[in-house]
């Protein structure tokens, strides 16, 4: 076998592995999709939603007359007057006939018997109680379907937030290589320099405890890594051996931009509004519905069944039809005592509507002035960094001139680091300013689903 031809057996057995790793690589939209979809939360949320519809639907069946079909059951016995004079000949004319007496014997005995029947209730009118009713099951539904959608937005923005952890990791990573080869360069030469006297030996020290910081904080950068890639996995419900295209993201974060807050935050659109409102529209129907409790009820009736004859012990057809009027007279000041507690109930939802609302416009204001310093502070980071940035490529330069110190190249290089973790952490909060703003609005699915990027 060739050289040539055992690398291209190599290069065969090899690819396939590699070709699966690629396809694996899940993006930000696909680790959001699934995590929306799979997150037992959110299932137990929506499960949460379609039983309140039912509910919905169950309440306006409330509506619609109800028809029953009844039957009993049971052994009665019933004693006969007349068959018993018959029995007796306590009057003129007796009866002697064996027969016949045997029949007017078995009209007083035990028997069993089935009556069946049928009912139909209709009500006409009930003040508005069940009108009120309704209302209440079709607003608590759309609570339900509001804290549904809540729990999608949070469990994507906690995906999304370990993915940002994640791509902001790989940038770190590789700062911290470069990093790293500086230190070690600079350690190796002022150790020499300590050998041969130059230096003191302490001073070469101070060379070799910065690589060994740095060794530090990349082993505990990869292990950063593993953590998050790790929780998105749990998150989402990936495969052990999944990994995550944070490619997009990082080509993003490397030029350290300010994130832009949407152009329109609408304070009735948070959660916590659209719950405080309908906390007070549910407690306006409550009130309704107590006072429609002391109206009147108007109800149609229809029954049709058998009734008992004691004379024939038979069970006659019978039917029953009418209007039923049923009024509280008196319950104990019950009913309004219900109303009095209604009124103070929407009383304080109204007040908590509007303190929820001025709290959520003040939110969305403080969270704006946020942006706007973290705007000033990277612009501020950003020019830093092109200052730094430029002493460190003099002082590389000078150093493979030989006029610069490895002691001033790893300042350089230091400063350098810094600059670029000061500017990445603020387009990071940038970022995730924007994220949060999303969520309260109601539109991170969406934009995370379609991968877009400010």
């Amino acid at each position: 076998m060739t050289k040539q031809t055992g690398w291209l057996l190599l290069i065969f057995f090899l690819a396939p592995p590699f070709s699966q790793a690629q396809q694996k690589l899940i993006s930000l939209a696909t680790t959001v999709r699934r995590v929306v979809a799979t997150d037992p939360g959110v299932l137990a949320r929506q499960a949460e939603s379609a039983a309140a519809q039912t509910e919905t639907r169950r309440a306006e069946a409330k509506r619609l007359p109800r028809l029953d079909i009844t039957t009993g059951t049971g052994v009665g016995k019933s004693v006969d007057d007349l068959a018993n004079v018959l029995l007796t000949g306590l009057v003129p004319v007796a009866v002697t006939n064996p027969h016949t007496r045997s029949r007017l014997a078995s009209l007083s005995l035990s028997r069993p018997y089935v009556v069946p029947g049928a009912s139909l209730e209709d009500t006409l009118y009930d003040g508005g109680q069940t009108a009120a009713a309704i209302e209440l099951a079709r607003l608590t539904a759309d609570k339900s379907r509001v804290g549904s959608k809540q729990a999608r937005e949070d469990v994507a923005y906690q995906a999304a937030l370990d993915y940002l952890r994640l791509a902001r990791g790989q940038i770190l990573q590789r700062d911290l290589e470069q990093y790293a080869q500086i230190a070690q360069l600079a350690a190796k030469a002022l150790a020499a320099q300590a050998k041969v006297g130059k230096i003191a030996p302490t001073d070469a020290l101070v060379g070799a405890s910065k690589y060994e910081a740095v060794e530090a904080a990349l082993s505990n950068d990869r292990d950063d890594l593993r953590l998050w890639s790790q929780l998105l996995r749990q998150l989402g419900g990936f495969p052990p051996d999944t990994a995550f295209d944070t490619r997009p993201l990082e080509a993003y974060l490397a030029d350290f931009p300010l994130s832009p807050l949407p152009e329109q935050m609408e304070v009735s659109k948070t959660r916590a509004v659209r719950d405080a409102a309908l906390d007070a529209r549910m407690a306006a129907e409550q009130l309704r519905s107590a006072r429609a409790a002391r109206l009147p009820q108007v109800s149609f009736l229809a029954e049709y069944g058998f009734q008992f004859s004691n004379l024939l012990f038979t069970f006659r057809p019978g039917y029953n039809v009418g209007v039923e009027v049923t009024y509280p007279l008196f319950t104990g000041r019950r009913r309004s005592r219900q109303i009095a507690l209604s009124q103070e109930r929407l009383i304080a939802a109204r007040l908590q509507a509007r303190k929820t609302q001025e709290e959520q416009a003040a939110t969305d204001e403080q969270m704006a002035e946020e942006n706007r310093n973290v705007g000033r502070d990277l612009e501020a980071a950003k020019t830093s960094l092109a200052q730094a940035s430029e002493v460190y490529r003099l002082a590389r330069l000078k150093y493979d001139q030989g006029i610069e110190s490895p002691v001033d190249l790893l300042k350089a290089a230091e400063l350098w680091l810094k600059s670029r973790q000061q500017c990445l952490a603020l387009a990071q909060s940038s970022l995730r300013l924007r994220w949060a703003v999303l969520r309260s609005q109601g539109q991170l699915v969406t934009t995370l689903e379609q991968g877009v990027l400010p």
